[in-house]
């Protein structure tokens, strides 16, 4: 049986290795294979199907990091952190062929907990010290209703953020928003409810993300958090 060579210790350095063996474009790679074989490869060792991972599941990573988090200077961090949790617990899968999900998952459960962290750490910067999002010819209207819009979600608690970010930014259907935050369709309707209203509330005191709201004809009155 073949020996899975043991991820290194959980260091930025050791997280670059990581991500860095996974990244070449190495011919032959598996890219036609099913997630269920796949999980059933990298179970077995193979370097080759852990590349096919990363190849086939960062780019799904990468937007919803930039939905949760926004033009985070970080963003390549936390992207290392999550494929390393995930070939670390690559045994966990309960039904391969449901990967991605699984990927889902992990990915807001890691950008939930660096949300935590860095309000801890008070480490909170201004928006406008962040590095521009990947808008490509964007208008300068649209700039800045992006950079106001983050600036309400880091004023927002982790948990509103997070329903609030997976709903409107990335589009998931409500039964996916609760799949990946691992609650009940009950709570995630009643947590999406809470969120939207604090985000309506706090984005009126902007006035470019008041005509938007007005725009839009969004439904929830929004009163004070």
């Amino acid at each position: 049986m073949p020996v899975r060579t043991p991820l290194p210790s959980n260091t930025p350095e050791a997280r670059t290795s990581v991500v860095r063996e996974l990244h070449p474009h190495a011919a032959g790679r598996a890219v036609g294979m099913t997630d269920a074989l796949l999980v059933g490869e990298i179970r077995s060792g193979s370097t080759t199907a852990a590349g096919t991972l990363f190849d086939r599941y960062h780019g799904h990573v990468e937007r919803l990091i930039w939905s949760l988090l926004g033009p985070e200077s970080e963003a390549e961090d936390v992207l290392h952190e999550i494929f390393v949790r995930a070939l670390e617990g690559i045994d966990s899968v309960e039904d391969p062929s449901r990967l991605k999900s699984w990927l889902t998952g992990i990915t807001v459960y890691t950008a939930r907990e660096w949300i935590r962290r860095r309000t801890r750490r008070k480490w909170l910067r201004f928006v406008d010290e962040l590095p521009e999002p990947p808008i490509v010819a964007a208008s300068e209207e649209v700039s800045q209703a992006t950079r106001c819009t983050f600036d309400v979600l880091s004023a927002m608690t982790e948990g509103d953020r997070v329903f609030f970010s997976l709903r409107f930014i990335e589009g998931m259907e409500l039964s996916e928003v609760a799949l990946a935050c691992d609650v009940s369709l009950s709570t995630a309707k009643r947590r999406l409810k809470d969120a939207e209203r604090h985000f309506v509330a706090r984005a009126k005191r902007h006035e470019v993300l008041r005509s938007w709201l007005d725009e839009g004809r969004w439904a929830i009155e929004g009163g004070e958090p």
